[in-house]
C-alpha cells in the first residue's frame, strides 16, 4: 500500500445523520483512516447544514477519494444522499469526481443492500469515478445477528458473512486506489448542466439547464 497521504471525503447519506448505523460506521472509517492508514479525512453529513453549492465542488475537488455510505430505504439509498446525486449532477466528469475512486458501505435490515451498492457505484462511474476491486460492504441486522449467534462454533458458518472489521479491508484498497494517478482517464462526450451558485437547496424546483422535449 502506498504511504503518501490522501484526502478521503467520507460521505454520510444516512436519514439519521450521526446517529444511525451509517452514523456509526462513518465514525469507525475515521477512525481506520486516520489511525491504522495514516490518511486525512473530511466528513459530509448530507442532513446537516450544507455548504454553499460551489463550496461542496471545492471539497469534492479537493479529495482523491470517496467513502459514501446510506442505509437503505425501500430498496434504494436514502432521499438526502437521492438529492446530492442530483445537484452534483452538474459536475459530471469534471475534476470534482474524474477518475478517482469510490468506495461503498450499505446498511439494511435484511434485503437489498447488495442491488443499492452496486447501482450507486454505476451512478459514481456516470459521473467519473471508479471502483477498487473489495470496495463494497453491506452490513445488515440480520447478518450482525447471525455473526452473535455462531461466535465461538468451530468452523464457523458465519465467518465469512461482512461485519464492521471488513470496513479496513475496504478502505486500505480505497487508499490504494486513490494514490493512482488519474490523468490516463478519458471521459466520454456528455452535455454539460448549469452549476447553480447559491446555498445547497433544500426544498424547492431545481433546474440545471437540462433538455426540455415536452413542452
Amino acid at each position: 500500500m502506498t504511504h503518501t497521504v490522501k484526502k478521503i471525503l467520507i460521505i454520510n447519506g444516512s436519514l439519521r445523520g450521526t446517529t444511525g448505523n451509517s452514523g456509526a460506521v462513518a465514525k469507525q472509517a475515521v477512525q481506520v483512516l486516520v489511525n491504522e492508514l495514516q490518511q486525512e479525512t473530511s466528513l459530509l453529513t448530507l442532513t446537516g447544514p450544507l455548504p454553499d453549492i460551489r463550496e461542496v465542488y471545492d471539497l469534492l475537488a479537493g479529495c482523491d477519494g470517496f467513502l459514501v455510505i446510506t442505509g437503505v430505504y425501500w430498496n434504494n439509498w436514502s432521499s438526502p444522499l437521492q438529492q446530492f446525486i442530483e445537484v452534483t449532477t452538474a459536475f459530471e466528469n469534471t475534476p470534482a469526481f474524474f477518475g478517482k475512486p469510490v468506495a461503498c458501505a450499505v446498511t439494511m435490515d435484511s434485503v437489498g443492500g447488495i442491488e443499492v451498492a452496486a447501482r450507486l457505484q454505476a451512478v459514481f462511474g456516470g459521473l467519473g469515478c471508479w471502483s477498487p476491486p473489495c470496495s463494497v460492504i453491506v452490513l445488515s441486522r440480520t447478518g450482525q445477528e447471525a455473526i452473535a449467534a455462531s461466535a465461538g462454533q468451530e468452523d464457523d458458518p458465519n465467518e465469512d458473512v461482512w461485519r464492521m472489521s471488513d470496513l479496513s479491508v475496504v478502505l486500505q484498497n480505497l487508499v490504494t486506489a486513490a494514490g493512482m494517478p488519474r490523468h490516463n482517464w478519458k471521459a466520454w462526450p456528455h452535455s454539460e448542466l448549469t452549476t447553480p451558485d447559491g446555498p445547497w437547496p433544500g426544498k424547492g424546483p431545481l433546474d440545471m439547464g437540462s433538455p426540455k422535449f415536452l413542452l
